[in-house]
């Protein structure tokens, strides 16, 4: 499984329902193959309303290739077309299905009174008995072929294949949109992998599981960005001591360090803003002063420390660089953060 694919396991916890969705590209692209393949199945009392359905899907795509986007009143008359398609078949649908006049004009004015037209996608169980999908409305209140009547079951189930490739495109570009909103969160996922914080196993675990929360409390619980900030504690460290006020010879040493708590925001661009702060431990063998001490440091693009060190009243400054990132672990990273992931996904049912 290539890196890309599992990104969308970390990112989506879930199937996505959306693999067998397609773009606009895709959609326009592969019309004329499915014009031709519907010309050769659809009944011949539907021709009209297939020719009809054909014609607004090229309308959309010669918009689509020619680059003008559409907006909301687009979809509107897109809807506003495929409603009238329907109505003009009223002779066609009632002939050759269970409903008649009254019940037609209230499948017309349902139609109508909604935002867009049912996808007609799910089945009704009456009786115990599924039945197929296009023999109720998206209320299920309007019964358009009795149970037993299967010729209009066949001719019900042609005439909503040809609706439903048309009702695809109220749909084509909220998929491009969510398509460019994942490739943007994949690209942030690639580039936290590679720029973080290399973490202790402490702060990974305490880390993905803020992300595991943000991801109960999200409105897209579904989908969540790497973090911002990485959390730092207990973070064991090298430093370069510089103390003024030791014996010479002991003034530049070598430091033990542990971070005691901080924060970085690993994804700062600019390298002379400070991307994180930490409080730490220090402690070295030196001559003059004290051995145990304490210190502020500020670190910048994430892997370098600059700091102020104390020992009891002498001070100096220290320099550091994260020695950990020599030994970074991208797949044990991601493993944890996919993992508070699938806990989430589990407490949500999604």
């Amino acid at each position: 499984m290539s890196r890309w694919l599992l990104y969308v396991a970390l990112l989506y916890g879930v199937g996505i329902t959306g693999a067998s969705a397609q773009t606009e590209q895709e959609y326009c692209d592969g019309l004329t193959t499915h014009h031709q393949n519907t010309q050769k199945a659809v009944p011949h009392q539907l021709m009209p309303f297939a020719n009809e359905m054909m014609a607004i899907q090229q309308n959309y795509c010669i918009e689509f290739y020619t680059q003008q986007a559409l907006n909301n009143e687009d979809y509107t008359g897109i809807n506003n077309m495929l409603i009238r398609a329907i109505e003009k078949q009223e002779p066609v649908l009632i002939s050759n299905s269970d409903l008649d006049k009254n019940s037609f004009n209230r499948y017309i004015k349902l139609l109508k009174s909604q935002p867009y037209l049912p996808p007609q996608q799910k089945p009704l169980y009456v009786g115990n008995r599924e039945l197929p999908d296009g023999y109720y409305d998206a209320s299920r209140t309007i019964l358009l072929c009795n149970r037993n009547n299967s010729d209009c079951k066949t001719f019900m189930t042609n005439f909503f294949q040809l609706l439903n490739h048309s009702h695809k495109l109220l749909t084509l570009q909220d998929v491009d949109a969510a398509t460019r909103i994942h490739t943007n969160a994949s690209k942030q996922w690639d580039q936290f992998l590679e720029d973080s914080l290399v973490q202790m196993p402490w702060e990974l675990w305490f880390n993905s599981s803020r992300l595991y929360s943000q991801r109960q409390s999200s409105d897209n619980p579904q989908l969540l960005l790497p973090p911002s900030y990485q959390y730092i504690f207990l973070r064991p460290g090298l430093v370069y001591d510089f103390v003024s006020n030791a014996e010479d010879g002991s003034q530049n040493k070598a430091t033990l360090m542990l971070e005691g708590i901080g924060i970085d925001a690993w994804d700062r661009k600019q390298w002379y803003i400070p991307s994180g702060v930490s409080v730490v431990g220090l402690y070295t063998d030196r001559d003059g002063v004290d051995d145990l001490g304490w210190g502020v440091a500020l670190r910048f693009k994430t892997q370098f420390m600059l700091g102020a060190s104390f020992y009891g009243s002498d001070s100096g400054v220290f320099l550091s660089v994260d020695l950990l990132e020599l030994f970074r672990d991208k797949k044990e990273t991601f493993k944890q953060y996919k993992s508070a992931f699938y806990e989430a996904q589990s407490e949500l049912n999604l």
